[in-house]
């Protein structure tokens, strides 16, 4: 039976990690705010310094989870699917409010 550890396979040159569709929002849900504007601060800094890595697709996948997430919540909860123009939005003031913790 094939291993599906990611950790056996990092030495690999073109080594990527897989998002899980299903339970990766599931996750951003039982985070809080600061964790998602942490998340999506760390993968903006990640794909900035090394855009051409193997990984590019997972961590745009974290971001977009994130975003969506923190959307759901300030349209209080409702199930919508937000646009992409809303997801850019979320993400866009998520760096901001990010920012602004981090210089406080």
């Amino acid at each position: 039976m094939p291993t599906t550890d990611p950790a056996l396979f990092m030495d690999h040159p073109h080594a990527t990690k897989h998002i899980d569709h299903a339970a990766y929002p599931k996750l951003c849900r039982s985070r809080s705010d600061a964790e998602l504007l942490y998340v999506i601060a760390d993968c903006r800094a990640t794909l900035e310094a090394w855009p051409d890595q193997p990984n590019h697709g997972y961590y745009a996948d974290e971001i977009n989870y994130c975003a969506d997430e923190l959307a759901r919540r300030r349209r209080g909860g409702k199930r919508r699917r937000p646009t992409t123009d809303e997801i850019a939005a979320a993400a866009a003031r998520a760096a901001w409010d990010l920012a602004e913790h981090l210089d406080n």
